[in-house]
């Protein structure tokens, strides 16, 4: 139980999804986001992983990408703190997105490793 906890509270993701239920709300009945250009952008940058022709450039892309979790990451704090949930929401759903780019992007670069 202790190591379930630990892995839950380790990431920001999982982290902000407990904090979620901890206040009776989660994101599983929430809808896909409908924010075109937000999805346009994720859909590029997976187009440019898959495209990339060297590690460098995944690297780029992984680097560009944690900047934006970093982000997100203060932004998703600040509103559980003003106890603002509905931001908090909206927030960890942009959260989710960003953080499949990240393992995408490991991936990718195991590749090149391995």
């Amino acid at each position: 139980m202790v190591n379930r906890a630990y892995n839950t509270l380790q990431k920001p993701l999982s982290r902000g999804l407990y904090m979620l239920q901890l206040s009776e709300e989660s994101l599983e009945h929430e809808t896909q986001i409908a924010i075109a250009e937000f999805l346009d952008e994720i859909l590029e940058v997976n187009e440019a992983i898959s495209e990339a022709d060297s590690p460098d450039v995944v690297a780029v892309i992984g680097a560009e990408n944690q900047a934006k979790i970093d982000s997100l990451v203060r932004r998703i704090s600040d509103a559980f703190q003003r106890s603002d949930h509905g931001t908090a929401k909206e927030l960890l759903l942009f959260l989710k997105y960003y953080s499949n780019v990240a393992e995408k992007v490991k991936d990718v670069l195991q590749k090149y490793v391995g």
